[in-house]
């Protein structure tokens, strides 16, 4: 089993509310706030469950102001 890191960069005030979505999948991610002010998140995953998070993002990429994504 191998931990992936994604870099993420949202809108600020979407921080807390991406860590809400995540936190409802039990332990399947861990998302790090590296600069809160700007919005750059780390989140830890499994790389089994890339696809789950990947579509999370897609699905709601628009509401948290995605604005650059780095695997």
């Amino acid at each position: 089993m191998s931990i992936k890191t994604l870099s993420l960069e949202i809108a600020p005030s979407m921080v807390y509310f991406l860590r809400f979505i995540l936190e409802g999948y039990d332990n399947m991610f861990v998302l790090t706030t590296v600069d809160k002010e700007r919005g750059l998140l780390e989140i830890q995953y499994c790389q089994c469950a890339f696809n789950d998070l990947q579509q999370i993002l897609q699905e709601i990429g628009e509401e948290i102001g995605i604005r650059k994504f780095c695997c």
